[in-house]
């Protein structure tokens, strides 16, 4: 059995087109399926989500953890006033703000913090984007028999899908690891055993820690992911995906 792990924190960037009333909607179908989830979520909303699955009668409180979550139990928070050269190339400046990157580097983080809880005693976990529904073409039914289908999958690494071979080095790419997006990966999911995650925690961090003070800025986790995998190839378990259903069904 695997625990899966999510986390929701409102507020983070400035897009306009998906409010956060439209992610816990998102976010409510995947409360929904019947395994075991320890779920992060913004304190100030916590209250009125579990309200509103209530009174929908297909929340399993027995199979889901709903844990209190703000910014301010993100590391990365207590470094932010290193990060001076913050000036990333992106067409979508509403989304990829400065708080934001902050968050998404902070998902091994959360994945530490459920590992620590493992509330429902399993030695697999697998994170998957709070918001992932919203990739998927297919009736509710089908998503959550294709997330079910999650929990009896196992791994001794780091599973996590692939967009762009890591092992094929693009220099254009690697050039601007700092700048741009680069998606030798995909952030959406990734998981394996908790020893693996564990290990996968510290290094993130560590590499997290070492862009702020060395280079004075953050980007995205899929980059300082890529950067981890460069010296940690033997920890990884990578399998070949998009920015679609394949993130979840490829796993």
């Amino acid at each position: 059995m695997t625990t899966i792990v999510s986390c929701f924190l409102a507020n983070s960037n400035n897009r306009l087109d998906r409010s956060t009333e439209k992610y816990i909607e998102y976010g409510k179908k995947l409360i929904n399926i019947n395994t075991p989830k320890i779920i992060f979520i913004d304190d100030f909303l916590i209250d009125s989500l579990i309200e509103s699955l209530i009174e929908s009668k297909e929340y399993n409180k027995e199979h889901t953890l709903l844990i209190p979550f703000n910014k301010d139990d993100i590391y990365l928070y207590e470094h932010k006033s290193n990060i001076k050269n913050f000036n990333i190339l992106t067409t979508f400046l509403e989304k990829d703000t400065l708080e934001y990157m902050l968050l998404i580097c902070n998902k091994t983080e959360i994945m530490r913090k459920a590992i620590e809880i493992n509330a429902f005693k399993t030695d697999q976990f697998i994170w998957i984007d709070f918001g992932i529904n919203h990739i998927f073409n297919c009736c509710d039914e089908e998503f959550e028999r294709k997330v079910f289908n999650l929990t009896n999958c196992e791994y001794n690494n780091v599973r996590i899908g692939s967009i762009i071979n890591p092992h094929i080095s693009i220099p254009d790419i690697d050039r601007d690891i700092y700048d741009k997006v680069a998606w030798y990966f995909a952030g959406g999911v990734f998981g394996g055993r908790n020893e693996s995650l564990i290990k996968f925690a510290d290094l993130v961090k560590d590499k997290c820690l070492e862009t702020i003070f060395d280079k004075g800025t953050i980007m995205w986790e899929v980059n300082i992911w890529y950067l981890v995998f460069l010296e940690n190839k033997d920890l990884f378990d990578a399998y070949f995906c998009d920015h679609n259903e394949t993130l979840i069904t490829n796993y």
